[in-house]
């Protein structure tokens, strides 16, 4: 009885059989009570079949893009204006029938603000007439390496429109005098980034490590929060501006938004592979900003955050996408801003 109570083992004992086998009685299957034919054929599920259950198909339709309100709005901001047109113009009609010419004077008052608002209206359509044309325009240059030599060149004309280039630009020349007819689709697209982009590419890179250099100084030595966000939200609006401009682009109120949301859509929903990719530069950065103090830590972060957001919209509005080896990456502008800051830092105790 006390050796029961002092063996460690388990109630239930083991007997090892020399032999290595075990009994047909003692055999049990190891795996769980429902077993399954591995060998039977699978199906997959048909989209319609995964979409049956409610809860299903409204998640998938909530994680879709949201649907174009194009003619609301517009519908309404036409006829306010058609309607204050006319009412503004029978009032200025019976004042001068009348002889008021006060109310003749506020009419025509309005009519001026009329127009001025139908022109800004007028304007702001053809700058988002322009921002989906060049969003076609991108998406046709994306087949250019299957281009024949006569559909690369006429791309190549579009191209050249969509950046505003005379036909006497050196760029523009510089091109012709390097292509040959027998050119294909992958030749002509070298050979338009060789001559028509990359000049841009490299003023627009500077303009990204300056402006966000600066975002990140401007923060560094900003007492006041609020200062902080103002000036951040005032030069990321300019920094898309410029860059909007230097490919062609001129933007208005709508279609910067419009412009602002597919950037802020891309850097949310970036690849996965971009995103692990950075990841250890990512760290990299914490460990640099570890080494300044906390404002200037805190100028670095928004100055990264800038950074990205300007390679962003450079991707997005350069017409001919990128190579991925010729993408510029956020760990090229790291470097830069880190030393601009460490700068700061050292100068500060000088003065």
């Amino acid at each position: 009885m006390n050796e029961r109570r002092n063996d460690p083992l388990p109630g239930q004992h083991f007997s090892l059989d020399e032999s290595g086998t075990i009994p047909e009685s003692e055999r049990r299957d190891p795996r769980p009570g429902l077993a399954f034919d591995t060998t039977a054929a699978t199906h997959p599920l048909e989209e319609e079949e995964r979409l049956d259950h409610p809860a299903e198909a409204a998640v998938v339709a909530s994680l879709a893009r949201p649907r174009k309100r194009r003619w609301g709005l517009l519908t309404l901001l036409a006829g306010s204006l058609g309607l204050g047109a006319l009412e503004a113009g029978g009032t200025l009609y019976a004042a001068s029938l009348g002889g008021d010419w006060l109310s003749g004077a506020w009419s025509v008052l309005i009519l001026l603000a009329l127009a001025l608002g139908a022109r800004a209206l007028g304007r702001e359509l053809w700058r988002l007439k322009r921002l989906r044309r060049h969003g076609r325009l991108r998406q046709r240059l994306e087949g250019l390496d299957e281009a024949t030599p006569a559909k690369a060149l006429e791309l190549a004309e579009a191209l050249r429109d969509q950046l505003k280039l005379d036909r006497d630009h050196p760029h523009w020349q510089g091109f012709l005098s390097a292509h040959e007819s027998h050119h294909d689709g992958r030749e002509t697209r070298q050979l338009l980034a060789h001559h028509l982009l990359v000049p841009r590419d490299r003023e627009a890179r500077r303009l990204v490590s300056r402006m966000s250099g600066d975002t990140a100084i401007l923060v560094a030595i900003s007492p006041l929060t609020l200062v902080d966000m103002a000036l951040v939200a005032w030069r990321n609006l300019a920094l898309i501006d410029r860059l909007a401009r230097l490919y062609g682009l001129e933007l208005g109120y709508a279609s910067r938004l419009r412009l602002f949301r597919a950037v802020l859509y891309n850097m949310a929903f970036a690849g996965a592979s971009e995103m692990a990719s950075e990841a250890s530069m990512e760290l990299l950065s914490m460990n640099l900003a570890g080494r300044l103090s906390a404002r200037a830590g805190q100028g670095m972060g928004v100055g990264l955050l800038s950074a990205r957001l300007g390679l962003r919209t450079l991707r997005l509005t350069r017409p001919l996408p990128f190579d991925e080896r010729e993408a510029p990456r956020i760990s090229d502008l790291r470097r830069e801003l880190w030393n601009r800051l460490r700068r700061l830092e050292q100068e500060e105790p000088k003065r």
